[in-house]
């Protein structure tokens, strides 16, 4: 859509996640003033958990059955989705219409559109990169791997699938998996490689990336968290926060991730968001130590290594946002992880997180402006997908800002389906 207001000048962006900063760096790049704003400083945020996996053409979180496997799995407190039911009005409104989208029809239409997005991010790596510094960013594709014969049989039509995207992969038998990875049991059946996917420290990439961004005139605004969204004259100003201050631009920019549906819903926007919780935990000393990111395919469990450590990232947990973390949930990671890898038993472990990931109900992202709210736009609900996405989704919100329109605009992708939804609940 369109913006039927001259090119802004000043742009607030409310999130310091990778989303929030890649649109930043797009924005700075082009021209633009920008102002970020957090409730926190990014070091505490989901994007430094992400497991570091860049997997260019990742499926949504609607995969057709997944909605009835969370049901079957809704007991298992190890389980690698945990549905932890709550009697709330959204959080039911939320299951039923993510249960609606794990259908094959919605997800044979939302694969086309995230390989152009995963395309996009991959023509701007490198250079995001340059920008972020060290950040241990390796291309050396990813490793879907399997446990046994019949799931790597399985699999072959979802490579089929992605082959046709753009995106080859393939296939390793056990012994050439461990031939070129040492790091797998005997046990592991296979795996499929896709080459075109990259590993990198996630933290490092956010962190680098507000020190070059403040270097290049960007301004950051840690600790404020916004109360109000300042409205006048039939366009969304800007922002004020707890502290009193007031951030004004041509143009606010929401990409605060799990946040982003409560401050949506202060200019009456309902967001269907929910805050799936993922963990992470990391270890040193594990021999030997794999060197492609990968994905154990039966426990979900993603596997990444940079700086001499083995990150093992996953696990979802749908409930209140307010509950501590479930100490089994964490510990389930090394726990399935060894079932694919050796050296786990006797390394060190130094660090364990736990965050959220910000999901729509439809499994897609939400970005671009906001019908009916002139002055506003959205970049939010990537789930685990940030990291991967966040070049493309920076080059789309730039792209729209200064020319009205982006190549990788679709009604999947677009706010309008969610204003819809705001008009019927008002």
């Amino acid at each position: 859509m369109r913006p039927r207001h001259p090119q802004p000048t000043q742009v607030v962006i409310v999130g310091a996640g990778v989303v929030g900063l890649c649109a930043a760096h797009e924005l700075a790049r082009r021209g633009i003033a920008v102002r970020i704003i957090d409730r926190e400083h990014p070091r505490e945020g989901a994007s430094c958990g992400n497991a570091g996996l860049v997997s260019y053409g990742h499926p949504p979180l609607t995969r057709p059955g997944v909605s009835w496997r969370g049901l079957r799995w809704m007991l298992d407190r190890r389980s690698p989705l945990l549905v932890r039911p709550r009697l709330r009005l959204d959080f039911l409104r939320w299951m039923w219409t993510f249960h609606r989208h794990c259908r094959r029809d919605h997800f044979d239409a939302c694969m086309p559109v995230l390989a152009a997005m995963g395309r996009a991010s991959l023509e701007r790596f490198d250079e995001l990169v340059e920008a972020a510094g060290d950040c241990g960013y390796r291309r050396q594709g990813w490793l879907d791997v399997f446990a046994t014969e019949p799931a790597l049989a399985a699999a072959a039509g979802e490579a089929s699938l992605l082959d046709s995207l753009g995106y080859p992969s393939e296939l390793w038998s056990g012994a050439t998996l461990r031939s070129r990875e040492p790091a797998y049991r005997d046990e592991v059946s296979g795996a499929r490689h896709y080459e075109l996917a990259a590993t990198l420290d996630p933290r490092r990439l956010v962190l680098g990336l507000v020190e070059s961004l403040a270097s290049r005139g960007v301004e950051f605004r840690f600790g404020e968290e916004v109360s109000s969204i300042i409205e006048e004259d039939g366009r969304i100003r800007g922002v004020r926060t707890g502290s009193g201050h007031e951030h004004r631009g041509d143009l606010l920019l929401l990409a605060a991730g799990t946040w982003s549906d409560r401050l949506a819903a202060l200019v009456g926007l309902d967001l269907p968001m929910h805050g799936a919780r993922g963990y992470h935990v990391e270890f040193e000393g594990v021999e030997p130590l794999p060197s492609t990111g990968a994905v154990l395919h039966e426990t979900f469990i993603a596997v990444t290594s940079f700086h001499g450590r083995l990150r093992l990232a996953g696990t979802l947990e749908l409930g209140s946002l307010d509950r501590p973390w479930m100490r089994e949930r964490l510990e389930q990671l090394p726990i399935g992880a060894a079932r694919y890898l050796r050296g786990i038993p006797g390394a060190t472990r130094v660090a364990e997180w736990a965050g959220y990931r910000p999901c729509l109900a439809d499994g897609m992202p939400a970005i671009g402006f906001v019908p009916g709210r002139p002055g506003l736009m959205l970049a939010t609900g990537h789930a685990m997908m940030g990291v991967t996405l966040g070049p493309a989704t920076g080059a789309m919100v730039a792209d729209l800002v200064t020319t009205g329109r982006s190549d990788l605009e679709s009604p999947l992708l677009s706010p309008a389906r969610f204003v819809r939804r705001s008009a019927r609940a008002g």
